[in-house]
């Protein structure tokens, strides 16, 4: 079952790295993450802490993968569980095909922002 503050938290996490505007982008980067937030991205290898160092790696994912490309993405699946949610989304290019998969599981403080963020990408 999905609450609707984890409906709320999911919009707000999606925006973090669709939204176009660089300020109102960051608004949300700091309303969405814990201070010392944490994200790993498996595809990478790499682990990205603190909302500043964040800010400035989904503004390059945006800038590098997202703007002008007109890919949509989208969940597929919500998994709620205590004080966590995994994410399973896709990325869908203009056409409407599939052209990336994968599964963040987002682990929440008490206050509900992303302390850590486990991201798998190339997920079926």
């Amino acid at each position: 079952m999905t609450t609707a503050s984890t409906l709320a938290f999911q919009d707000d996490y999606l925006a973090t790295w669709t939204e176009p505007d660089p300020e109102a982008r960051r608004r949300r980067i700091e309303k969405v993450w814990a201070p010392e937030g944490r994200l790993v991205v498996s595809s990478l290898g790499v682990t990205v802490e603190g909302v500043a160092a964040i800010a400035a790696h989904i503004a390059h994912v945006h800038d590098d993968l997202i703007a002008g490309k007109g890919l949509v993405f989208r969940y597929d699946q919500q998994v709620e569980a205590p004080g966590s949610v995994l994410l399973r989304w896709s990325m869908l290019a203009p056409t409407g095909a599939v052209v990336g998969r994968g599964v963040d599981v987002v682990f929440r403080d008490d206050a509900g922002r992303a302390q850590t963020v486990l991201m798998f990408m190339g997920v079926d």
